[in-house]
């Protein structure tokens, strides 16, 4: 078995801004070698989130997390942020095969910007692991 850490850079704005990674994840995987495995995709920080999800969905994903977790009401200024990052997670492992993500052809990996912040730096750490 073979591994590979990842770590990509993503410039971020929000609040609740999705950026695709699908194609950054699976380009990376390409470039292992590796003929299957598992990929482990991690996004640093307590308020950004990772969502897996049919792209004609993200619109519902998006509505349901406002709906749940407000913006206002809260004692700790940016309360919604980390609830949302909470729901959503930070960290998601998937397998992949021939380079490509087991996934369905219409499904997304998106970074999910959770705070009102502008040209925000993300962390993400890919750790890729496969033979």
């Amino acid at each position: 078995m073979k591994a590979f850490m990842v770590i990509k850079k993503i410039k971020t704005h929000g609040p609740m801004n999705y950026f695709p990674l699908r194609k950054t994840i699976e380009d990376e995987i390409k470039k292992t070698k590796l003929s299957h495995g598992l990929v482990t995709i991690h996004v640093k920080g307590a308020t950004p989130g990772i969502v897996i999800i049919d792209k004609n969905e993200l619109d519902n994903i998006d509505k349901a997390l406002r709906k749940l977790v407000p913006v206002y009401g809260w004692r700790h200024g940016n309360a919604y942020a980390h609830l949302r990052s909470t729901i959503t997670s930070t960290t998601h492992t998937l397998y992949f095969k021939e380079n490509k993500l087991e996934l369905p052809p219409n499904h997304e990996i998106y970074l999910v910007e959770t705070r009102p912040v502008y040209n925000h730096w993300r962390t993400i750490h890919l750790y890729i692991r496969g033979e």
